[in-house]
């Protein structure tokens, strides 16, 4: 049996008899093709582990250990099954159990309080005023640094290296995940990028008029002769990203404990419009730097750790990195 025959039957294995055991801890009851951003997702049956909803504020056991831990030690993502042998492969139906569900529901203080639990190292960061909780991460989670590539100042002065707290949760159960593969490093590219100018950190909508409430006189209208024009509605601010909201982190490449390099740009080998995972998603060249890419992007999709994951297969502005982001107010998750 040749060496990629081989890798592919231990993904299959891994899938098929870890499967059960590693995604119910996250809620996921199943595999479906996610909603479309602005539309929830079905249902659940009550009782069934979709049905749960992701605990608030960051109180007392909100994120015990116990929570979406794996039995392997590995933050609870399924190892292997790139190609799963051959079968469709779906992201996980959005749940408010997931992990990007739970994080982007934590307050600023629930959100310090869980760092503080976990003990990651950490300080508070200025220079990112769209970004609710700025902190700077300062030493290696679970043995991996996060290390910025072509950063001119130092870390702890460059405003990519800032992140908003929720994220950083996030990035420890990347860690976590990423330290049973033998990655030391992340290199990224920038975590916070300043938003537009203008733009405001985003707020709940506005509540919406009672039934029945009639639109104020004149509201709407042209003015009467004598009276003096309404003024006109002020443009409405920009928009940020969640790069400047401080929820984001361009990858540029992970390195291992032996020196290796899985670079996106040199490795992945894809192709813009295929299927990161599943039929379809084989790299033009089946090196093993780029097999192991993709194990590691499907693991991470399939484990609702980040509402959005875009690799070089999305378009050409992904060309050399993964994007990976918590979104707080959405109820879907993508892969491209």
């Amino acid at each position: 049996m040749s060496a990629l025959h081989s890798r592919r039957a231990l993904s299959l294995g891994a899938a098929l008899i870890g499967g059960a055991a590693l995604l119910a801890p996250l809620g996921i009851a199943s595999l479906r093709r996610a909603p479309a951003e602005g539309v929830d997702a079905p249902a659940a049956a009550p009782g069934s582990p979709t049905a749960a909803t992701a605990p608030v504020d960051g109180g007392a056991g909100l994120l015990d250990g116990d929570v979406g831990a794996p039995a392997d030690g590995g933050a609870g993502l399924l190892d292997g099954g790139w190609d799963a042998g051959g079968a469709p492969f779906e992201l996980p139906a959005w749940s408010a159990s997931s992990r990007a569900a739970a994080y982007g529901g934590l307050s600023a203080d629930g959100c310090d309080r869980e760092m503080k639990r976990r003990g990651i190292p950490h300080a508070p960061a200025r220079g990112a005023p769209l970004v609710d909780r700025p902190i700077r991460i300062t030493g290696a989670l679970h043995g991996v640094t996060f290390r910025g590539d072509g950063v001119a100042k130092p870390r702890s002065a460059s405003p990519f290296d800032i992140a908003d707290c929720r994220l950083v949760l996030a990035l420890d159960d990347l860690a976590a995940f990423l330290a049973t593969r033998g990655v030391v490093e992340v290199v990224h590219f920038s975590m916070h990028r300043p938003g537009p100018a203008g733009a405001v950190a985003p707020t709940k909508a506005p509540a919406k008029p009672p039934a029945g409430k009639k639109t104020p006189n004149g509201a709407g209208k042209g003015a009467k002769p004598g009276e003096r024009a309404p003024k006109k509605p002020a443009a409405a601010p920009g928009r940020p990203n969640q790069h400047a909201l401080g929820l984001a982190i361009d990858v540029a490449a992970f390195v291992k404990a032996d020196g290796a390099r899985l670079d996106v740009k040199a490795d992945w080998l894809g192709a813009i419009g295929a299927p990161p995972c599943g039929p379809g998603s084989e790299p033009t060249a089946p090196s093993p730097h780029a097999l192991e890419l993709r194990e590691i992007i499907c693991a991470i999709s399939t484990s609702g750790l980040f509402n959005v994951v875009l690799t070089p297969n999305a378009n050409e502005a992904h060309a050399d990195h993964f994007h990976f982001d918590i979104k707080r107010d959405a109820r879907y998750f993508l892969l491209e």
